[in-house]
This record gives structure tokens, sequence and C-alpha cells, in this order.
């Protein structure tokens, strides 16, 4: 890996450590202790940025183990107003790897429609192992652990791997249960048959963005994973089929349907509101409280004048009514990276999430991802990013996301 640029903010008293920056895919956080913060990219899972805002115990250790052990005098360094030359490190790839990992795991999960799947904790308790995050790593693997050992679990190999990994770490506060949960395991040579998720469908979700989802001119939305959680609502495929828009333009009507995530609270989430905004001038449209209706929440907005009139306008899914209004561009950035989000899911081809579908169905939904991704950066002022908004050619190294790869 390229060497970073160490720097330091006297404002703030950070030290920052810049690697190339994200694409369009954005980036991935993780803050492993308190003092620290890293930032990969989504896509291919580069260290694009250290922030360092303290140098305790904790932190030496992780930033000796990362950067080798002149990285505290080079932290030093950095801190003199005059130096001859930008002074560098470069991370060792053997930590980097299962931090970068780590990092995407958690985004991933973030806007997965199989949220709440012990997988999740069991695949991020071994990558924090791996890193040296013990506690994270018991923290992780105890759920895990408690949940699949439930009941019988038949898997494949590389599951079952993972799932005995979770129980030996889990063991340290958990003998028990961990010993129930590897007696409970049986391999099979093929992946039981995963039930489809309600309402993944990857060859209609690539037919209705190849031929253009019918809609008013100018009317957008997605669900925003910064604002409207997985835990709470299921996201769908693309940004388009977050949520399911119903347009009566004649009735001066606009429907709005989203889908209460699994184990969610249908009282919790009916508390959200949907609103129409105007970005333009920042303002509120009309807006309505979701009512719950099975495993959906539907909530009706009535503008007071015509859409037509107006040149862009959004649909958003907010918990409190009185939340700031944003600019276009932050709608077109935060919809570009929930493009960048469905691209890379699609060409893992996760199995789990919709069985049905073929290998050139997600092929086909990965290519269209990728140029809304661009469409959106460029409408956004990033035409680097734009241009940038492509398939990745070839697998890349990351997790297995086994909650998606397994549907449970």
């Amino acid at each position: 890996m390229n060497d970073l640029t160490l720097s330091y903010e006297p404002a703030t008293g950070e030290a920052i450590i810049n690697g190339p920056p994200a694409g369009p895919a954005g980036e991935a956080g993780l803050a492993p202790v308190e003092g620290v913060e890293f930032a990969f990219d989504r896509a291919d899972g580069h260290l694009v940025r250290v922030i360092v805002s303290a140098v305790g115990e904790s932190e030496r250790a992780l930033l000796s183990r990362l950067f080798g052990a002149h990285a505290l005098s080079a932290l030093h360094d950095a801190e003199r107003p005059a130096r001859s030359a930008p002074l560098t490190l470069s991370p060792r790839p053997g930590l980097c790897a299962p931090l970068s990992s780590l990092a995407r795991l958690d985004a991933a999960r973030a806007t997965s429609p199989v949220w709440a799947s012990p997988w999740w904790q069991a695949e991020a308790a071994v990558l924090a192992e791996t890193a040296g995050l013990h506690d994270r790593a018991l923290a992780e693997a105890r759920r895990a652990v408690r949940i699949l050992g439930q009941d019988q679990l038949v898997v494949t190999a590389n599951a079952a791997r993972t799932a005995r990994a979770a129980a030996d770490i889990a063991a340290r506060a958990d003998p028990e249960t961990a010993r129930l949960l590897c007696e409970g395991i049986t391999v099979v040579n093929r992946p039981p048959n995963p039930t489809a998720v309600p309402g993944l469908d990857v060859a209609a979700e690539v037919s209705l963005l190849a031929e253009g989802c019918v809609r008013r001119p100018g009317l957008h939305w997605m669900l925003d994973p910064a604002i409207a959680p997985a835990r709470l609502f299921q996201p769908g495929l693309s940004p388009d089929s977050d949520l399911l828009v119903s347009d009566d333009a004649a009735a001066g009507r606009v429907g709005v349907r989203v889908t209460i995530a699994a184990g969610a609270d249908p009282a919790e989430a009916g508390e959200w509101h949907a609103r129409l905004i105007d970005p333009a001038v920042r303002r509120v449209l009309a807006e309505a409280r979701f009512a719950a209706a099975g495993s959906v929440l539907q909530a009706e907005l009535n503008p007071t004048f015509p859409l037509t009139e107006l040149r862009e306008t959004w649909i958003e899914v907010v918990a409190e009514s009185g939340r700031p209004v944003r600019s276009a561009r932050a709608h077109r950035i935060a919809r570009a990276l929930r493009w960048a989000d469905a691209a890379i899911r699609a060409e893992r081809a996760p199995v789990g999430l919709a069985p049905q579908a073929s290998g050139e169905d997600w092929s086909a939904l990965a290519a269209l991802a990728w140029q809304r991704c661009g469409r959106d950066w460029a409408a956004a002022g990033d035409p680097g990013r734009a241009a940038a908004a492509q398939p990745a050619g070839g697998p890349l190294p990351s997790p297995e996301y086994l909650a998606e790869t397994l549907g449970e």
C-alpha cells in the first residue's frame, strides 16, 4: 500500500493520516478505540483516513501494531509547526485488512434487508478477533452464539467454520452455550434452500430500472440509511424499491409505503413520518405520519399545488417533523452512495436474498445501479466520481457476508 501522509490540525488537536480519497461508493467508518477513527473505501477497502484525537494506552497499542513502533514518534513530530518534509506512514496489511473488512461489514449491514441476522455478529466477531479488538469480538460472539445455538444449524463448511470460530471466542465467557452450538452444527455440501426475503425480486428490479419507473417528472425518493435505519425499515434492492410510491397526479395525492424490518416494533416504526420536500427552497410541501397495515407502513401526502411546477421534489422518511430540509445536492450525494451500495451488493450476487435470481440478473442490476450512481454524482457536481462509477471488473477481497449468502 502507498504511504499515507500525516498532518496535524492545531485547531482540533487531531493528527490526521490521509490516504487516497474514497471513490464513488464512499467511506466505511470504524472506531475501534475511543481516540482513533478509521475510514475505508466501501468498494475496494483501501485506507482513506485515520483521525487520532487521543493517544492513551489502547490508542498507542493499536497505532503501533498498525504502523510500527515509530508511529508514536511520528505522531509527536507531526505537531511541530515547522518541518522539512511531510511525514509518511505505511499500514501493515495483516492488521489493516481485517479492520477494513470489519468496517465494510458494518456498512453493508446498515443497508441490508436481513439486518437482524446473527451471522453479521458471528462474522464481525471473527474479524474483530483477527484485528485484536478482543472486547468487541467477545460481545459480538456472545450475541451470535446465543441465537445460532437455539436450533440445529445445518450449514456449509464456510458457515460452520465461522460459527465454530465465534463459539471459540464466546467460550471465554460462556463455555456451555458455545459447546451446545458446536454440538448442534451439521455440515452439508450445498447450502439449504434459503427462503427469499419478501419483496426482493432481482429480475423485476432490473426490468423497472431498465424501462424507467413511471413517475411524475422530478419526483425522487430513497431510504437514507443515515436517517432511517434498517433495524426499522427493510431496504429494497435499490433506492427505487426502498419505498413503494403511488403518484395520483389528477387527485393531487402521493402514496408512500415502506416495509417494516423483520423483528422491528411496528409501533416504533409508526412514529416516523413521510414528507414531500422542495430542496430548492428547503421547505416541506406535505407531511403525514405512517400508519401500520400488516408488515408495511403507509402514508398519504397531499401537496397543496401541482408538483409539475417544481423542478425537483423528494420523498423522505424522517423521525421528527422538524428535521431540517437538505439541499438537492445533498440528496443526490446520499442517493449516489445508496446506488453504489446496491451495486456492490449486486456484484456479490447474494443468493440468500433472492434464491430465484440468476447471475445474469444480479450482473444487470449491478450495471444499472452503477449507472444511476454516476448520474447522481454528476448531478451533484462531481464528474470525477461520476466517471469512476463502474463495475469492479472482478471479485474484490471482502467479508463473506454470510447473512446475505444464507438468507437467515
